[in-house]
């Protein structure tokens, strides 16, 4: 009942919606992951991407390295344009004093676009997850920052709030709101409501 009233009460503000899938295993710490997503725009299917990695636990407690692979499609004007999309990740886990539970991820990523060619971007982010829980759920909030190292500037800010919901069965959904600002001949911004699934 929460996820249709969070999907009501915040669609008619976006306009985007994404569904994300998540499937994670771990076998003596090391955690292995993938994840596909499909992101529609005005009801019309623009950008899907499938993306497999492992997550290694260093001597630093509660630091972990990942190593990922991303295919990102794009709908152009002539079909759909391929990004090939290495990266890694280093995500650091703490908690405040307020016991808020805190991440930082720093992530650089090697992109190979079609049509446009290569390019590095560095991302940002930092996440807080609130220590009380709202109806069988934890809310969270984000902000990120991307960097393209090509073309020596500021390119994209993201802005996530949402909630992860208790496990249902052998699903954790998360319900969540995006709002993106980016750098083209101006700034230009979109939101988006998020369903993510993890198994």
């Amino acid at each position: 009942m929460s996820l249709v009233v969070w999907c009501f009460s915040f669609s008619c503000l976006a306009t985007e919606s994404q569904l994300k899938v998540n499937k994670k295993a771990v076998i003596k710490g090391v955690a292995f992951k993938g994840d596909i997503e499909a992101r529609r725009d005005k009801g019309i299917l623009h950008r899907k991407h499938a993306d497999i990695g492992v997550r290694l636990p260093l001597a630093i407690k509660d630091l972990t390295l990942g190593v990922h692979y991303r295919r990102v499609y794009s709908l152009e004007e002539d079909g759909w344009a391929l990004e090939n999309r290495p990266y890694v990740q280093l995500e650091q886990k703490f908690k405040g004093n307020n016991k808020l539970d805190w991440r930082l991820r720093v992530r650089q990523e090697f992109r190979d676009r079609e049509g446009k060619g290569r390019s590095k971007r560095s991302r940002v982010r930092a996440k807080v997850v609130l220590p009380k829980r709202i109806f069988n759920a934890k809310p969270f909030v984000s902000h990120e920052y991307y960097y393209d190292l090509t073309a020596h500037q500021l390119s994209q800010t993201r802005v996530d709030m949402g909630v992860t919901f208790d496990k249902f069965k052998t699903v954790v959904p998360q319900l969540s709101f995006k709002i993106v600002a980016k750098q083209k001949d101006k700034w230009q911004t979109s939101s988006a409501i998020v369903l993510s699934l993890a198994f």
